[in-house]
């Protein structure tokens, strides 16, 4: 059985991801293949809904060419806070990003993450937060 699944939550939100069961503390939750793209490309990317869903991806084997990534996972669908549940890590020999739970995740509970790619960091994003 999996871990997660994306559920529509509000037009202001959109969908988000759940826990389908209970998901201990320090549990890897997802593994997402990363697909790294050209900084040429990402110009484009940047004035389409895509840009909402890309990750910086600085691997030192492609910089400069490439400095971000978009992620082909359910977990694309996480959303952001500053209070986190999930932590996530890049994983560049596997050009994976994998999710780990922060917290004990209850069944039914959303699964958030901080997009500033630090739990503690607070600094602002491009959307408003709740």
């Amino acid at each position: 059985m999996d871990l997660i699944e994306v559920k529509y939550i509000s037009k202001r939100k959109g969908k988000g991801v759940f826990a389908t069961r209970d998901i201990e503390k320090d549990s890897l939750v997802d593994i997402a293949h990363v697909v790294p793209i050209l900084n040429k490309e990402y110009k484009k990317i940047k004035r389409t809904v895509l840009y909402n869903y890309i990750y910086i991806w600085e691997d030192p084997k492609y910089i400069p060419e490439y400095k971000y990534a978009i992620t082909l996972s359910i977990s694309q669908f996480i959303n952001h806070s500053y209070r986190p549940n999930i932590v996530y890590s890049h994983d560049y020999d596997s050009c994976t990003i994998k999710y780990y739970a922060l917290e004990d995740i209850t069944k039914g509970k959303e699964l958030t993450t901080n997009y500033n790619g630090n739990v503690q960091c607070k600094d602002s994003v491009w959307f408003g937060v709740e």
